[in-house]
């Protein structure tokens, strides 16, 4: 109890100029730019994913009713996009990741610079953390690139071959 009550009385103590303030809120605010970029790839990789899913239905429905010759190549397909579904998820599961530990970064900027701690140091790990999280997910989204073009070869593939 008695921590809290230093901290309640360390913050009626403290002595607010509206300039610290809006600093404080500057501070803490400027990583949510990372936030709307983040948004729009969560966006792209959701609509992909949802693009990904509808296809793997219809073939699905087509094996169904497929000759058995044709099976094998649908097979192929739905394990693609299987593959490529996997790959989608991780990929948004490292952006969210990603977009949670700037929302931990900013309360941490936010809390520091109001209370005057000094979290350059977790702040610095933190954003390096958020950055490492997006660079793997544009990574893993790039590798799904490369398998949705390999699902686009057997698609265009002459059924001769």
């Amino acid at each position: 109890m008695s921590l809290a009550v230093d901290a309640v009385s360390l913050v009626q103590s403290a002595r607010f100029e509206p300039s610290e303030i809006l600093r404080t809120i500057q501070a803490a605010i400027a990583p949510v730019v990372l936030i709307s970029g983040v948004g729009l790839l969560l966006l792209t990789l959701t609509a992909r994913l949802g693009r990904i899913v509808d296809r793997s239905r219809l073939l699905a429905a087509e094996r169904r009713t497929a000759d058995p010759a044709d099976r094998a190549g649908l097979e192929a397909q739905l394990a693609i996009l299987g593959r490529r579904a996997r790959l989608i998820r991780l990929a948004v599961a490292l952006s969210a990741t990603s977009v949670a530990i700037i929302g931990v970064l900013i309360t941490v900027l936010f809390v520091g610079l109001l209370l005057e701690w000094n979290v350059a140091l977790v702040g610095a790990l933190l954003f390096v953390a958020s950055l490492l999280s997006l660079v793997a997910a544009m990574l893993v989204f790039v590798g799904e690139l490369f398998h949705a073009l390999t699902a686009l070869s057997l698609t265009l593939r002459d059924p001769a071959e």
